[in-house]
């Protein structure tokens, strides 16, 4: 038959690892691609790679998930997470690697019914049906709960030597793990950020703001910094971030931007503020508000904060607002 090659739609979680031995079992050669982006980064990926010795390429694909997020075919989950689509747009993006380069068929670690969105039988089949290639997707732990895929028809593997996972129990897999020798592999998490709804709720202003004001211009730190500080939209063009700790003030230091507004209360400890891109007057003006409501200064009297944009150091003069009068402003899930 000669050598074949398999492509793996590798995550880093058990489920993939497992895909990926399973196939290499048969005297198949796999090579792993991971597809990136701040919702999902890839240290995961990584580490899992390089346990189990998988060559593993990253592919950015933040622009395209983007777009898919404010206009979604398949529509959202409980978050702002396009599970469908973003399936869907990882398998077309593998079946042009799987063309270009040659591999025989793709695999991921999917498991039927695992996931109530994106992993019940008629997900699964009709991303196999959107795909350009579905015909050769093969999801090695469920493979004999579905349809023979080109793969196990062509003889490239043999289909009693799959499997028949199914439901959201683990037991399976961990008893397979042990049986294969897979000792180090992470513990199941929420690998994605679409589904807080913290986060997409922080994204979704991003969307409704950002986007207006400088249309498909949503940089990668404008993503980073979602995830840092507690944040609060004081007008269409003012977003304010509060750092919660020394960690996040360092991170918020270190994201800063020539054009962004930076405060910082002056003679007491407190949070590091940013105005992404600058804000307006009125904007500044309730950031430093923030700052002070948010430090350790006193609550009854006017305190000094530092203003910092394009260059220029000037000082403002404010008063805390108790925490409860902040609420109105801060972008959560509620």
């Amino acid at each position: 038959m000669g050598h074949i090659k398999a492509l793996a739609i590798f995550s880093g979680g058990l489920d993939s690892i497992l895909a990926v031995e399973i196939i290499r079992k048969e005297g198949i050669e796999v090579d792993g691609v991971y597809f990136e982006t701040p919702f999902f980064p890839s240290y995961r990926a990584k580490e899992s790679a390089f346990q189990i010795g998988l060559n593993l390429r990253i592919v950015d694909i933040t622009k395209e998930m983007l777009s898919i997020i404010k206009k979604p075919r398949f529509g959202h989950g409980a978050g702002l997470n396009p599970c469908m689509d973003c399936h869907l747009l990882m398998c077309q993006k593998a079946c042009e690697i799987m063309k270009r380069e040659g591999y025989a068929f793709l695999i991921t670690g999917e498991v039927l019914g695992q996931r109530p969105f994106s992993q019940t039988k008629q997900a699964m089949l009709k991303i196999q049906r959107e795909c350009l290639c579905g015909d050769y997707l093969l999801r090695p732990l469920s493979a004999k709960c579905l349809p023979a895929t080109l793969p196990e028809s062509e003889g490239l593997i043999e289909r009693h030597k799959l499997l028949d996972f199914k439901g959201r129990s683990r037991k399976p897999q961990m008893k397979l793990a042990q049986k294969l020798g897979i000792k180090d592999y992470p513990t199941p998490a929420g690998g994605c950020l679409l589904t807080d709804l913290e986060f997409s709720a922080r994204l979704k202003d991003l969307l409704d703001f950002q986007l207006k004001a400088k249309p498909n211009d949503i940089q990668p730190r404008d993503l980073e910094l979602l995830k840092i500080g507690r944040h609060f939209r004081i007008n269409p063009q003012t977003k304010v971030v509060v750092g919660r700790n020394q960690k996040e003030n360092e991170l918020l230091k270190t994201l800063a931007l020539p054009e962004d507004a930076q405060l910082r209360v002056i003679s007491y400890p407190g949070p590091r503020v940013l105005i992404p891109y600058g804000g307006d007057l009125e904007g500044i003006k309730m950031a430093a508000v923030l700052a002070v409501s948010y430090s350790d200064a006193p609550k009854n009297r006017p305190v000094r904060v530092q203003v910092n944009y394009k260059g220029k150091f000037t000082e403002v003069q404010t008063s805390a607002l108790p925490k409860e009068s902040c609420k109105p402003f801060l972008i959560s899930k509620a």
